[in-house]
């Protein structure tokens, strides 16, 4: 499995955990939706995405398990523009002081190897 996708059902397995695990929230199932079609389309661009709107930016904090600063970026960045991240920054916004600690760790654990995995992904030189 090259780079590209192992990153792309990791984050199909992230998306899907939480659907399973919050299926009142509608958008985490649509953001499931889009990104199972974009992967077929273009898988590139749910890695682009990922680095853009969570990645590049949080990488660092997400490493750091730094959820006041997660919170916060989560609400600025959906307050701004909504995009096929939403839904899993949604979750510190709406969920996180009330999820058990378990479910954090399972967040955490799947963030940390996504940025892991979509770094390793670009600097393998992943054309379109």
């Amino acid at each position: 499995m090259t780079s590209l996708g192992a990153f792309n059902t990791q984050l199909i397995r992230f998306f899907e955990e939480l659907s399973m695990t919050y299926p009142e929230e509608r958008d985490i199932k649509n953001g499931l939706d889009a990104i199972q079609a974009a992967k077929k389309i273009n898988p590139k661009l749910i890695l682009d995405l990922f680095w853009k709107h969570v990645c590049k930016d949080l990488d660092e904090k997400i490493q750091a398990e730094d959820a006041e600063y997660v919170i916060e970026y989560a609400k600025n960045k959906i307050a701004n523009r909504y995009n096929e991240m939403s839904p899993a920054l949604m979750i510190f916004d709406r969920h996180w002081t009330t999820m058990s600690q378990d479910n954090q760790s399972a967040i955490w654990n799947y963030l940390k190897v996504l940025c892991i995995l979509c770094k390793k992904a670009r600097d393998s030189g992943v054309k379109y």
